[in-house]
């Protein structure tokens, strides 16, 4: 029977996801901690779990299409799995593929509550990151202390943030 398989390949996709969530809470205290080299290699461990959970994905469509063709249906429609629950009649199995998808879509969203936070906490960065360059690098047309209009400033130009007069 083809159901064990493809109910088999949905706890391999949630076990995946579950590992996805470690990674993006590894991810984020990085980005909270300011822990550059932790984030790049979280970043990469990232990439190659997508890469495994993309494959496992493709397996499940593959067991979802042959569990299909066993109840009949030829055709390689992309059927949700509570569609796909329609076509089981033993109620035990029944639950059981709506049980794992059920935890399969908590899963999910856990994981995109975390990657929303995480979005937010990288361009809060970048910004903060774009504010303190843009103080660094502004250079103001006149002094920020008091200067009485009439007085100049003896030739010596405002040369930046740093004062090379020493």
């Amino acid at each position: 029977m083809a159901l064990k398989p493809l109910i088999g390949q949905l706890e391999q996709l949630n076990r995946s996801h579950l590992e996805m969530i470690e990674i993006a809470e590894m991810k984020k205290d990085a980005v909270i901690k300011n822990e550059i080299d932790v984030f790049i290699a979280t970043m990469n461990r990232e990439s190659k779990l997508l890469k495994r959970i993309q494959t496992e994905d493709e397996l499940r469509n593959e067991l979802a299409y042959a569990f299909m063709q066993e109840r009949g249906i030829k055709s390689r429609l992309k059927l949700t799995i509570a569609e796909i629950s329609r076509l089981v009649f033993d109620p035990d199995e029944k639950k059981e593929l709506l049980d794992v998808h059920a935890r399969l879509s908590n899963t999910l969203m856990q994981l995109k509550q975390i990657n929303d936070i995480n979005r937010q906490l990288i361009e809060q960065a970048l910004s903060f990151i774009n504010f303190s360059m843009e103080l660094m690098s502004h250079r103001p047309e006149q002094e920020v202390t008091y200067q009485h209009p009439a007085s100049q400033g003896y030739g010596y130009g405002n040369s930046g943030m740093f004062d090379r007069r020493g």
